[in-house]
C-alpha cells in the first residue's frame, strides 16, 4: 500500500528535524593529522591523542619518539589505554580501565571560545606504578569551563617506565637512559608545545601540575634543562622534596645492578636487549621509580631548589592533613630524621591545642614525612627569587570527618578538578572549598597569581616562618608555628645528610 502524502510528508519532516539536531563533532587537526572529538556543554573533548610512537616490541625500554602521523580523521571520543599494571589498588585514582604496553596517548578540554587560554596539564600519581590519566577523577571538564585548556596524560609506569640493564645501556651508552617515564611527559610537553594552539591554548603560558608521584616529577622537571621553556609554572601536590634518589650504575641503589638481579630472577643471566624485550609484560609488571642516570635525570628533586638552579617559575606547593594514609609515612622514617630530638618533639606534639595527644606521633610523622619537605622547597624556591605560594589541605568529606584522619594524601584531588567520588558526600562546606580551589589554580595557571575578588587573600611566601594557605571550613592564610619551624629545620638537616655526595647543579 502506498503511503498517504501527508504521512510522507510528515515523516520527511521528522528525518529533516533529527538530522538537523544532531550534534556536530568539534574536528580539529593537528602535527600528526585529524580528530574528531566529543561535544559537551562549554568545553571540546578530545580523548586518546597518540603523544608518542607505541613503546612497544623494539621501542621497549627506548627513549620516547614522536607520535605517527595517521590518515583520514582519528576518532578522539574515548581514552586510550592505560599504561600497565597491577590491579592491587581499588582506590578511585586506580580506576583505570583496559591496559596496553601501547598507552603514550593525552586527553585535551578546549573551553569554547578559547583564544591564547592558559593551559594545565596534569601528571598523575601512582607511586610511579599505577594510575592513568583517563579515570573519572580526573576528568577536566570542570576546570576547562574556567576558560583555560586541560590537558592529561600517561606515562610508562613500574619497571616498564623505570629500569636499567648493562645490556641496555651498552646499546646507546651516552643516550637517555632508564627514566622512561619522564622522557614520556617531556616529550608529551614537547606536543603541547607545538600542537596545544590548535585547541586555542598558548604555548607559552602552560601550567604543569601534578600529585603525588606527578609533584614529584614536577620537581625533577624544574630542576631538568630537557624540561627548560616547556612549561612556565608549576604546582606540586604532596610531592617528597627530600628524596635522596638512588644511581644508575654506582653508589646507592645502583638501577642496573638492581635490572640485572630482576631479570636472573626470571633466568635470564646475560640477555641481550632483544632477550628483554621479549618477557612477556605479565613478567615485567613491578614497583620501580626514577633515579639518576646522569642525562635526563640528574639530580634528586630537591637539591636543584637547594642549589638555586631549578627553574625560576612560579610556585604552588603544599600538602595535605592526613598524608599518614601513604604507607611510606612512618614513625620510623620520622625517629630517623629527627634522632635523639624526636622524643621531645613528640611531648611537644602530644600539648599542641586542638590536637588530641593520640595523635602525636601521627601528625609528627605527617609533617617529616611530608608537610615540612614542601614547606622547605617553598622557602628555597622564595629565596632563590621566585614568586611561591604554599598551602595546607584540610578540608575532608563530610561522611568522613568523624574518623579524625584528616584530608588523606590525594583528597584534594576531588576538590581540585570537582568529581566527586561516587562514595563520597558533600556537604556546603565541601562545595565551597572545591569551588575556591579550582578557582585558585585557574587564576594562577592565568598570570601566576591565585588570588582574586572574594577569595581569602593568599599570601606569597616571603621566607620564614612559612606563610601558606588552610583550605578548609575556614580558609584562611597563616604562618608556621615556632614548633613546626623547628621540625622543619631538623628535617632539612636529615635531608642535606641524604643529598651529601650526590651530583649537584
Amino acid at each position: 500500500m502506498r503511503a498517504a502524502p501527508l504521512a510522507l510528508a510528515v515523516t520527511a519532516a521528522l528525518l529533516a528535524g533529527a538530522a538537523h539536531a544532531a550534534p556536530t563533532r568539534p574536528h580539529v587537526t593537528i602535527d600528526t593529522g585529524a580528530l574528531a572529538g566529543v561535544q559537551q556543554p562549554g568545553v571540546a573533548v578530545f580523548r586518546g591523542i597518540p603523544y608518542a610512537a607505541p613503546p612497544v616490541g623494539p621501542l621497549r625500554w627506548k627513549a620516547t619518539l614522536p607520535a605517527r602521523p595517521w590518515t583520514g580523521v582519528r576518532d578522539a571520543s574515548a581514552y586510550g589505554a592505560a599504561c600497565p599494571q597491577d590491579d592491587a589498588h581499588k582506590e578511585a585514582w586506580a580506576q583505570v580501565g583496559r591496559k596496553s604496553e601501547d598507552c603514550l596517548s593525552l586527553n585535551v578540554w578546549q573551553p569554547k571560545g578559547a583564544r591564547n587560554a592558559a593551559v594545565m596539564v596534569f601528571l598523575h600519581g601512582g607511586g610511579f606504578t599505577y594510575g592513568a590519566a583517563g579515570v573519572p577523577l580526573y576528568d577536566g571538564a570542570n576546570l576547562a569551563r574556567r576558560g583555560v585548556v586541560i590537558v592529561t596524560l600517561n606515562y610508562r609506569l613500574g619497571r616498564l617506565g623505570f629500569f636499567a640493564h648493562p645490556a641496555l645501556t651498552a646499546e646507546d651508552p651516552q643516550g637517555r637512559l632508564g627514566n622512561f617515564g619522564v622522557m614520556d611527559q617531556i616529550e608529551a610537553l614537547r606536543w603541547v608545545h607545538r600542537n596545544i594552539a590548535r585547541f586555542g591554548g598558548d604555548p607559552g603560558n602552560v601550567t604543569v601540575f601534578g600529585e603525588s608521584a606527578g609533584a614529584g616529577t614536577v620537581q625533577l622537571l624544574m630542576g631538568t634543562e630537557e624540561a627548560r621553556g616547556l612549561f612556565a609554572k608549576a604546582v606540586s601536590e604532596s610531592g617528597a622534596g627530600g628524596s635522596a634518589l638512588p644511581d644508575i650504575r654506582s653508589g646507592r641503589g645502583n638501577a642496573e645492578a638492581q635490572g640485572a638481579q630482576w631479570a636472573k630472577s626470571i633466568g635470564l643471566e646475560n640477555p641481550t636487549p632483544a632477550d628483554l624485550r621479549a618477557v612477556p609484560v605479565d613478567k615485567v609488571l613491578g614497583r620501580a621509580f626514577p633515579f639518576i642516570d646522569g642525562k635526563v635525570v640528574r639530580f634528586s628533586p630537591g637539591v636543584p631548589f637547594h642549589a638555586g638552579a631549578e627553574a625560576k617559575v612560579p610556585l604552588i606547593i603544599g600538602s595535605n592533613s592526613g598524608e599518614a594514609s601513604l604507607t611510606s609515612n612512618t614513625d620510623a622514617i620520622a625517629k630517623m630524621a629527627l634522632g635523639p630530638a624526636y622524643p621531645g618533639f613528640l611531648e611537644e606534639y602530644g600539648k599542641r591545642p586542638g590536637a588530641p595527644p593520640a595523635d602525636a606521633a601521627r601528625n609528627l610523622r605527617e609533617d617529616v614525612d611530608s608537610v615540612q619537605e614542601s614547606n622547605f622547597l617553598a622557602d628555597m624556591h622564595a629565596a632563590n627569587g621566585a614568586r611561591t605560594y604554599a598551602y595546607y589541605f584540610a578540608e575532608v568529606p563530610v561522611g568522613d570527618r568523624p574518623k579524625g584522619l584528616g584530608a588523606e594524601h590525594g583528597g584534594e584531588l576531588e576538590y581540585l578538578f570537582g568529581n566527586k567520588p561516587a562514595d563520597h558526600d558533600w556537604d556546603a562546606a565541601d562545595r565551597r572549598v572545591s569551588k575556591l580551589m579550582g578557582d585558585y589554580w585557574v587564576r594562577f595557571a592565568k598570570a601566576g597569581d591565585p588570588n582574586g575578588p572574594g577569595a581569602p587573600s593568599w599570601p606569597a611566601v616571603k621566607g620564614k616562618p612559612t606563610d601558606h594557605l588552610v583550605f578548609g571550613a575556614e580558609t584562611t592564610a597563616t604562618k608556621s608555628t615556632d614548633l613546626e619551624e623547628r621540625v622543619k629545620a631538623a628535617t632539612l638537616a636529615a635531608v642535606l645528610k641524604l643529598w651529601a655526595g650526590q651530583p649537584t647543579p
